[in-house]
């Protein structure tokens, strides 16, 4: 009996590949494999239905899934199950599919996995569902949108993601963040960030909030240049930290390994510090520039230049000092204490000492 019926199914799928033959319409795709193949002539147009390890390529997309329906005169591909599409340099995984193939754009729903693989790209992207304009090469997904680029090592998460695949280009939407996995210390979250792969070239845009170790930096525009490990932060920068505040009008971050190497300042600078343990930071400095040089997170050195004004409060004799100069250097200790306050060019100040 098992074997009447395997001969039955045969001659169907046999039958039905015989009518595609007689019209050239009809040979619109290619069938490699389905355990099952029914085609229905309904009102005037035929529709392959595909049931069982489908395999078929439209074109020179490649199809895979477990239930497949063609719409021949519409040119309309719907796919269901562990459906799988091979395009170029994509493979397209989801639960559901739907390929228009007069304007070449494809829709995925539910468990989306999309993988770009090209020259110097490898990417994967993961959402509830998912827009590919082939024409046009660009990806759109949204809703619990993640993304990992192996190549430049960053991972993030956001509401919307637009990818243009030609441009080596895309922007994230609806909180976004990215987090950089060799620089595990590192991440940014911006109402924007916008991703230039061809200039290896990060920016994020309005409430910019980005975090390395214990060291937080806000502002409202941010540009990060990957190869040169630098960002440029503008629009009120601000940087915080256990040891000191800072403020200026644009900050130039630069990292090594996993934490910041240096951090310079410009314009309008000023630092708050804690010079006595456990006190608030009632001291400060400001100057037209500073740098702070870092070492395993922590601030080491503090330069300040031009129009120098600093005010601290010190322990044991000297309680308070204010002093003026064209430069100051401060070494700080790894107990966060200011070990060294030297004044150079043009040095004078105030100092008020403690009565024994």
């Amino acid at each position: 009996m098992k074997s009447l019926i395997g001969k039955f199914l045969v001659i169907f799928v046999l039958f039905s590949l015989m009518l595609f033959a007689e019209n050239h319409e009809l040979q619109s795709y290619k069938l490699i494999n389905a355990d099952t193949l029914i085609v229905q002539n309904i009102n005037d147009e035929y529709i392959s239905n595909l049931i069982g390890n489908v395999h078929f390529f439209y074109g020179e997309t490649e199809f895979f899934a477990d239930k497949a329906d063609i719409y021949e005169q519409q040119k309309i591909v719907r796919l269901w199950h562990n459906v799988r599409v091979y395009e170029d340099t994509l493979s397209l995984l989801a639960d559901k599919v739907n390929y228009f193939r007069k304007t070449e754009k494809l829709f995925l729903d539910n468990n989306v996995k999309i993988e770009e693989i090209g020259e110097n790209s490898h990417r994967i992207f993961k959402a509830d569902f998912a827009k590919y304009f082939r024409n046009e090469n660009i990806l759109y997904a949204t809703n619990q949108v993640s993304f990992l680029d192996l190549n430049e090592n960053i991972v993030g998460n956001c509401g919307k993601l637009t990818y243009l695949i030609t441009d080596n280009y895309g922007y994230l939407t609806e909180s976004p963040k990215i987090c950089f996995t060799e620089k595990d210390t590192f991440s940014i979250v911006a109402e924007k960030i916008e991703y230039f792969g061809k200039n290896k070239k990060i920016t994020a845009t309005f409430n910019v909030k980005t975090f390395t170790n214990e060291i937080e930096i806000n502002s409202d525009f941010l540009l990060y240049f990957s190869a040169e490990n630098k960002a440029i932060y503008q629009g009120q920068p601000k940087m915080f930290s256990e040891f000191a505040d800072a403020f200026a009008t644009e900050f130039q971050i630069y990292f090594s390994e996993n934490n910041i190497e240096n951090a310079q300042l410009f314009n309008s600078c000023k630092v708050l510090f804690k010079t006595i343990e456990n006190s608030k930071k009632i001291s400060w400095v400001t100057a037209d520039k500073m740098n702070f040089v870092f070492d395993d997170a922590r601030i080491k050195f503090c330069n300040a230049e031009n129009n120098v004004i600093s005010y601290f409060q010190q322990e044991k004799n000297v309680s308070q000092n204010e002093a003026k100069g064209d430069k100051l250097k401060l070494k700080i200790s790894d107990d966060n204490k200011i070990d060294v306050i030297q004044l150079i060019e043009n040095a004078g100040g105030l100092y008020r000492f403690q009565q024994k």
